[in-house]
């Protein structure tokens, strides 16, 4: 009942996303997590930002950007100097609204290729509008 009820759905959605379910499916049994969590649409950009973490500045490159966060590829050498929860100022050109902007956020995650920031309330409002 369940199988042939979840097929017939399966078949009545468009192609595109049929290919967003199997590949959330996919990455399910191979353990990762979904793609599908956010709340804001994640934009691909590559855009030279230059970023402060405890009075400390940084340069680098966010390679995605939504209403609420980016993500900043960095060095390997200077992942270590990082922790969920640090403060960060950030400073770069907005892609969509062709203007510099310096805004505050918290980091999120650190992995291995970079670090995931949230912006402050106060900036996800301003973005919004």
């Amino acid at each position: 009942m369940i199988t042939s009820k979840l097929f017939g759905l399966i078949l009545k959605m468009p192609l595109e996303d049929r290919r967003r379910l199997l590949t959330e499916v996919e990455r399910k049994q191979q353990g990762q997590k979904s793609f599908i969590r956010r709340k804001y649409d994640r934009q691909d950009y590559l855009i030279n930002i230059d970023y402060t973490v405890s009075d400390r500045l940084y340069n680098g490159f966010a390679v995605n950007l939504c209403a609420n966060g980016l993500f900043i590829e960095s060095s390997k050498s200077i992942l270590p100097k990082f922790s969920q929860g640090d403060q960060v100022i950030l400073s770069f050109d907005h892609p969509g609204k062709k203007e510099h902007m310096k805004i505050t956020g918290e980091i999120a995650r650190v992995d291995k290729t970079g670090i995931g920031v949230i912006f402050d309330k106060a900036v996800l409002d301003w973005w919004t509008t």
